[in-house]
């Protein structure tokens, strides 16, 4: 017993003494390489297969957005010391909700008033690290591509409903896609992390008889047109890039990125403290709250559009009966979550989509009420202390003290929760495959629109892939597919609230609150923003001289 002590107390040592070996040489390197601490490697970095926080931000360095959100001020400060807007060079996308986009690897696009076509404008010059130039021909080359094999990049087309667009090349720098019903998103869709534009050239490159869509060199190397390229993966131990010399805004001054395994929140957070990385991952909000007034690092967090949701699934019981969910919205105590278990690093939420998102309402506020919640069960019937499992995350650390927290409130109103603590994985595949009864599962659906949102996580059609609680309701499904081919801004945003309001009375699944992006920065860093897949983007970063 007492060995096994003294090797976890040594462990954060360890990794020190580990990472001081293998980056011994950095020190005078430190300008120019970057190394970050992730709590593991993804399965990969194909857009087209792989979901997850890693995937998001590595493949973030890899990839180049057609369209980009306009940066502006951080509207959301509070004076607390994590928030970003005290770090030198910060800017916040703005865009996201005002809907301002610049151009990225497209110089613009165009869309008709009817909605009918899109216009893309390649932007000249962009050179993928494999030394092609982004043409028109990858473009048509990608659309292809999901049409042959229909998987993530296909879902992202039809909820932008570009699936059933012709796409033609005009000239070498030109592409339109003409459609038979309105694409309001065709535009303000080439934002999304998830429609990338990949080196059609050397992707072919790789394919095999076994392997026709080079799938295997995809998931190690991204293939895109971005600022880093893939120079080293090593599986379950660390994945180094290099700049991409031909990057079309100039080769970043950060000339490499070294991520680097380190399984422990406590393990990045002291290697961060000791100047070893640059920037920690997935910390939580008592790490981030630890680095107030450290010397070599900051704690940052910032608001955006992540979600906290309590899954209930409507298919089995006591969750089939919408006074039981009602329920349990009345007594989830939101700023309770805020203050004790984020310390200020989230807002209560119990709208049905994000707060930052236009068109975002709340008509049907849950808010504190345990006298309502006991008459809703009891209408209900539910047996007192009736008892239900609820899984959560062990590498979510703020999801057990969530659990505790929502064993007590449910408590109260005759629920006896039976906390299931899951390996990451394990967790994933539970939530995903749509069977657990009850669980905590943190989400963030990255387009600005309520229809985009609502048609993901509420509808009950093909393209919900995120339908965790198995909510259906047919109106719903119906108003959804309706207000999909609206095109004029105000006139979408204003049908979409009746959909909202009709979600949040039937209480889909439980709204908690919404937290921010958390990271650990060395304070030698400047120009590091957060976009709202939640990554980063090194290519924008510098060290202090």
């Amino acid at each position: 017993m007492q060995t096994k002590e003294r090797r976890r107390r040594a462990l954060p040592a360890a990794l020190l003494v580990a990472s001081a070996l293998a980056f011994g040489a950095a020190g005078a390197e430190a300008k120019e390489t970057m190394i970050i601490a992730i709590p593991g490697l993804p399965q990969g970095v194909d857009l087209d297969k792989h979901i997850g926080p890693q995937t998001w931000t590595m493949g973030a360095q890899l990839f180049s957005s057609g369209l980009e959100w306009a940066m502006g001020p951080y509207p959301y400060a509070t004076g607390a010391t994590f928030d970003p807007d005290k770090l030198a060079d910060y800017e916040y996308p703005v865009g996201y909700s005002t809907g301002e986009t610049v151009p990225g690897s497209m110089e613009s696009c165009e869309l008709s008033a009817d909605g009918l076509t899109a216009t893309y404008h390649l932007r000249k010059g962009v050179v993928s690290a494999y030394g092609n130039e982004f043409t028109a021909d990858d473009v048509v080359w990608r659309y292809q591509r999901e049409k042959d094999r229909p998987i993530i990049y296909a879902l992202i087309s039809r909820l932008l409903n570009t699936d059933t667009a012709k796409v033609t090349k005009v000239d070498d720098y030109t592409v339109t896609l003409v459609n038979e019903s309105p694409m309001p998103l065709a535009c303000s869709g080439l934002t999304n992390f998830y429609n990338p534009w990949l080196d059609s050239k050397e992707v072919e490159k790789h394919k095999t008889a076994a392997d026709p869509y080079s799938d295997e060199w995809i998931a190690t190397h991204g293939g895109g047109f971005g600022p880093y390229f893939v120079a080293e993966w090593t599986p379950g131990k660390r994945v180094v890039m290099k700049a991409n010399p031909n990057y079309w805004r100039g080769e970043p001054a950060i000339k490499q990125i070294i991520y680097l395994v380190v399984p422990e929140s406590s393990g990045r957070l002291a290697l961060l403290q000791r100047g070893e990385i640059d920037l920690a991952e997935g910390l939580s909000p008592d790490e981030i709250a630890s680095l107030s007034g450290d010397a070599k690092a900051k704690g940052v967090a910032i608001r955006g559009n992540q979600q906290m949701w309590l899954t209930l699934n409507n298919d089995v019981a006591p969750f089939n009966d919408v006074r039981v969910r009602q329920a349990i919205e009345y007594v989830i105590p939101r700023q309770q979550i805020v203050d004790a278990i984020y310390k200020g690093m989230a807002v209560p939420w119990s709208g049905v989509i994000s707060s930052v998102t236009p068109g975002y309402v709340n008509e049907v506020p849950y808010e504190d009420n345990l006298d309502k919640a006991k008459q809703l069960v009891a209408e209900a019937g539910l047996a007192p202390g009736t008892t239900v499992e609820l899984a959560f995350s062990a590498g979510v650390p703020e999801m057990e003290n969530m659990a505790v927290v929502l064993k007590d409130a449910l408590a109260k109103i005759g629920i006896n929760l039976d906390l299931k603590k899951l390996p990451v994985a394990a967790h994933s595949d539970l939530v995903q495959s749509r069977k657990a009864p009850m669980a905590l599962w943190t989400d963030s659906p990255i387009q600005p629109d309520s229809n985009y949102v609502m048609n993901l996580v509420y509808s009950s059609g093909p393209l919900a892939l995120v339908n965790y609680s198995n909510f259906r309701d047919p109106e719903v499904d119906r108003l959804i597919e309706e207000g999909k081919t609206i095109v004029d801004p105000a006139q979408r945003i204003e049908f979409h609230k009746q959909i909202q309001k009709r979600i949040q009375e039937q209480a889909a699944f439980g709204w908690t609150v919404e937290p921010y992006y958390r990271v650990g920065l060395s304070g030698a860093l400047s120009g590091f923003r957060w976009y709202p897949t939640q990554y980063y983007r090194v290519d924008l970063m510098k060290f202090a001289d």
